[in-house]
């Protein structure tokens, strides 16, 4: 499921509920005239934001036509990396946030916190795949050293528990990244 067609499902869902609470309304309060209607349907549509609002933050992780894995959590992380002829592992600790339109990573080391700025969970042939791009921010004394740094990340997500996948990054770092729930 790609953005498109998660939006696409938000707007369907949306104007389903909104029709539902609109019959419901009629229902209960009665219209006579057009201007009763427009009231009902301007009331409904209210409603459907405020539910749609919900369903994209939380409701969809409970939704069994949703097939996307569910990823918001803390992971420890490994990461291994080469740079200049060099190789070395880190330790790292992951945050994922998501809801059913985004996903946001925050990864922490002894040395550089980093942030996503794009992300996307789409479905490659049968299996999902997470691609984020993100920058580096070193604390100040590893910052001459490991400077600010843009970095993308391809993550094969085959258990939302335990997954795997490599980045490279603007400074021409490259490496294998590993996610283990805590």
């Amino acid at each position: 499921m790609n953005m498109k067609s998660k939006i696409n499902y938000l707007l369907k869902l949306s104007a389903i509920v909104c029709g539902v609470i609109f019959l419901i309304l009629k229902y209960f309060k009665g219209s006579g005239s057009l201007l009763d209607n427009w009231e009902l349907i301007t009331e409904a549509a209210g409603y459907s934001a405020i539910f749609t609002l919900v369903y994209e933050k939380f409701i969809w992780r409970i939704d069994p036509l949703i097939k996307i894995p569910k990823l918001e959590k803390e992971y420890d992380g490994i990461i291994k990396y080469e740079f200049n002829g060099s190789r070395g592992t880190k330790n790292v600790d992951i945050e994922i946030f998501q809801t059913l339109t985004t996903i946001n990573i925050s990864i922490k080391s002894d040395e550089i916190t980093s942030n996503s700025i794009t992300s996307e969970l789409i479905e490659e042939n049968n299996q999902f795949i997470l691609y984020y791009t993100y920058i580096t921010q070193p604390k100040n004394e590893f910052s001459d050293n490991n400077p600010i740094q843009y970095g993308t990340s391809k993550l094969l997500v085959d258990n939302k528990d335990e997954f795997h996948g490599i980045y490279w990054t603007t400074s021409k770092t490259k490496g294998d990244i590993y996610f283990k729930s805590k």
